[in-house]
């Protein structure tokens, strides 16, 4: 600017200079270097603003795609939903270079939804220096849907360049035992990867084959895997040879597999076994060296377990008395290879071999074992009444003729067995009750019992016992074979009809005329059925409201029964505003048709009906529709009710407000409107973003200035605040009311979960 003025002069040929003293070019070089300074200020703020922005834009991606990991409030599937398409749409915005970007992957990488790119995690998509980064792989690995994202039936290929390194070997395969199939030959005897891969819950086919002798060798780490869940006695084949020679190994390994009874219930390690059993392959014996088949104590423990080891027993043993013995008392059919056949016929001696076995002979040896051992002893008797093979003149005429015996037998009866009784017994009463009171009754002996005696239906406690049981009697037989019949007044017997009526509620219409309208009765056929309404005359409908909202709410939990209610209901009953709500708060659909016009207006019925079905909402009336404070009750319900609010309403800014923050799918109807709706979308949004900016800059520029003064703002008269946390809390509150700023956390969260859901629609 100096030599501008000098040369400016001299140019107008002016003789000024005589009137220029050295002190004003001295302060117009320093006004220069001042405003060049401040132009340099400027450019280096404007520029740091540039990187801050780029910077918070990339913050606020990555925390999109790491939010549906990271948030701890969200609790409905719906909310998670929600998160799962921001982080595909926050993905899917990404730059091609910013797909490629180590931390960009990270984040998406800790989501709960990966987004289909990362699924596959492509050659052609992804570069070698990610596929192979370990950081990355990692991150894989410990995914939620690691087995399901990244795994096949062949396993997952670890990337050569990582094979190498042992602490991410034992994370995989840990994760994904498959890994062992293509994993490096170096590995392979490596007692940590080994360990590593059974702490798995799920092993892969045939394991062992995979490891090297040493390791197949190794008598320790064999019976850790004997101790595993998942496994099956073949893999004792895949053990080496000297072990599968070591006796003690070999005993230790079937009783660490056998000590698995202790994980599971009696009943699913029985049908477990019986599995095993089924497989000649896991007849373990049959990996046992040709020593140790000859020695006593190893095939004892093996048929004590599995009797049909026998079969890999060597010679000697097969013949041996007390081996021959524990096998046929765990698995009779393994008696086909004891030596010599039919060894097992002169075991019979030996009551207890006798009785462990009886259920499942043959009924050649079940004749044999109950002339042995039948004669004198009862319980004996009473066993093998569960033998399919039983002729019920196999049970010795002691027995056959006691009335006890017979009572006890014939809960366990068949009706071939009860046809071979003689006549007597069918009439007596001891046994028919006997027959009555069993859990388990055959529907044709019960038929015989009540027409050979009907003396069974003087006793109240059996005629209970008999309307107890659903699965004997339809009910039609039932009522004749029972009530009709019994010499007790069963009609006007409120308990027994009570008790009747508890499990067949059309029992109802048999009850005396008295105790039909009993409310006691009533409510147990409300509570038994919801077919009782369907029962009860319509006049007892239209008299007892109450027992209709009663069936109603019972059954409410129950959609279904609640919905087959509705053709049993009679119509008039729809006007009565307490059967009304009933239904609604059951789970039960607006009937428009049966509801009478000024339930519409009813507040309380309509919140009801959207609690249950948003699309309830629709039959409000106008009045309602235009309630500000009702419609803002309603949102709270469920936000997507703003599809059927008024016109004045749709466009509302605090309605908006709610409904967008509250859940994304609010913007649906707003953004399938008219350009209208799109237009007051856009508006919305700026206004949103707007404030939102104002608040940040106001925290930014007064609460932290005000709070934590540094040298970058150390001229920023803010700090003169700070009198305190109660003063500078109330110059917040003052200077953000006054100015209109959103400071309060719970606004600002409104605000910021609305602009979240609105950036997931692009807007």
């Amino acid at each position: 600017v100096s030599v501008l003025f000098v040369m400016a002069t001299v140019a107008d040929g002016t003789t000024r200079h005589s009137n220029f003293h050295p002190s004003s070019f001295e302060k117009s070089e320093t006004r220069c270097q001042q405003i060049l300074e401040c132009r340099r200020q400027i450019k280096n703020w404007q520029d740091k603003l540039t990187r801050l922005l780029v910077e918070q834009e990339r913050y606020y991606r990555l925390a999109k795609l790491r939010c549906a990991a990271g948030s701890t409030d969200i609790q409905s599937a719906e909310s998670i939903l929600s998160w799962s398409a921001d982080t595909h749409f926050t993905w899917s915005d990404l730059s091609w270079i910013e797909k490629q970007d180590k931390d960009f992957i990270l984040a998406a990488l800790e989501s709960k939804e990966l987004p289909l790119e990362l699924k596959s995690f492509d050659e052609d998509v992804f570069p070698l220096h990610i596929r192979t980064d370990p950081e990355i792989f990692m991150a894989r690995v410990h995914h939620e849907s690691f087995e399901v994202a990244f795994c096949d039936d062949a396993g997952l290929v670890v990337p050569p360049t990582l094979c190498d390194d042992k602490n991410i070997m034992l994370e995989v395969v840990q994760r994904q035992p498959l890994v062992v199939k293509s994993m490096p030959d170096h590995w392979r005897d490596d007692r940590d990867i080994f360990r590593s891969v059974l702490k798995h819950q799920e092993l892969p086919s045939k394991m062992l084959q995979y490891f090297s002798k040493e390791i197949r060798s190794d008598a320790e780490l064999m019976l850790t895997v004997f101790q595993h869940r998942d496994i099956e006695l073949s893999w004792m084949g895949d053990c080496s040879e000297r072990l599968r020679d070591d006796r003690v190994f070999f005993i230790k390994a079937i009783d660490n597999f056998r000590s698995q009874i202790n994980e599971y219930s009696r009943a699913a390690f029985r049908q477990k076994m019986r599995y095993h059993n089924k497989k000649p392959e896991n007849q373990v014996l049959r990996y046992a060296s040709q020593r140790l088949r000859s020695d006593f104590d190893v095939v004892m423990s093996c048929v004590r377990q599995w009797g049909m080891n026998l079969e890999h027993a060597s010679d000697d043993l097969r013949g041996n008395d007390k081996i021959v013995m524990a096998a046929c008392a765990q698995d009779y059919t393994a008696s086909m290879y004891s030596l010599p056949l039919g060894l097992e016929i002169s075991f019979l001696e030996h009551y207890d071999f006798a009785r462990s076995i009886i259920a499942d002979v043959s009924a050649e040896t079940l004749k044999l074992s109950l002339d042995k051992h039948g004669d004198e002893d009862e319980q004996f008797c009473l066993d093998s009444i569960l033998n399919e093979n039983l002729d019920w003149s196999m049970i010795p005429e002691t027995f056959r003729s006691d009335t006890k015996f017979v009572s006890e037998a014939a809960k366990f009866l068949s009706w071939r067995r009860w046809e071979a009784l003689p006549l007597e017994m069918k009439r007596n009463v001891q046994i028919a009750s006997a027959l009555v009171e069993s859990t388990y009754i055959d529907r044709e002996i019960i038929w015989d019992v009540l027409h050979k005696c009907p003396e069974v239906l003087s006793d109240r406690k059996l005629v209970m016992d008999l309307i107890a049981n659903h699965q004997v009697f339809h009910i039609d037989d039932l009522h004749r074979l029972v009530i009709t019949n019994s010499v007790i007044d069963i009609p006007n017997d409120k308990g027994l009809m009570l008790h009747a009526v508890k499990h067949h509620p059309r029992l109802w219409k048999h009850c005396s005329e008295e105790l039909r309208g009993d409310n006691d009765i009533l409510i147990a056929a409300a509570e038994a059925s919801p077919q009782s309404l369907r029962i009860v005359p319509s006049t007892y409908q239209l008299d007892h409201p109450e027992f209709v909202v009663c069936v109603i709410q019972k059954h409410r939990k129950n959609y279904e029964r609640v919905e087959r209610m509705y053709r049993d209901i009679l119509r008039e009953m729809w006007h009565n505003r307490a059967v009304a709500m009933a239904w609604l708060e059951s789970g039960g659909k607006w009937n428009d048709m049966d509801f009478p016009s000024h339930f519409k207006e009813d507040e309380e019925m309509i919140l009801t009906s959207t609690k249950h079905c948003w699309f309830g909402f629709r039959w409000a009336s106008d009045r309602l529709k235009s309630d500000k404070a009702f419609v803002i009750q309603a949102l709270a319900v469920d936000v997507r009710i703003i599809r059927f609010v008024s016109e004045e309403l749709f466009f509302d800014h605090d309605v908006v407000m709610e409904a967008f923050s509250k859940d994304f799918r609010a913007i649906e109807f707003h953004a399938e409107g008219d350009d209208q709706s799109f237009a007051f979308l856009v508006s919305f949004a700026k206004k949103i973003r707007r404030r939102l900016w104002e608040s940040r800059t106001f925290i930014d520029e007064f609460i932290r200035s005000a709070k934590c003064p540094s040298h970058e703002n150390a001229g920023c008269n803010l700090s003169m605040l700070n009198q305190g946390p109660v003063m500078l809390a109330t110059y917040e509150d003052k200077i953000a009311s006054y100015a209109g700023i959103l400071h309060e956390e719970e606004e600002l969260a409104r605000y910021e979960s609305t602009s979240h859901h609105l950036a997931a629609w692009g807007i």
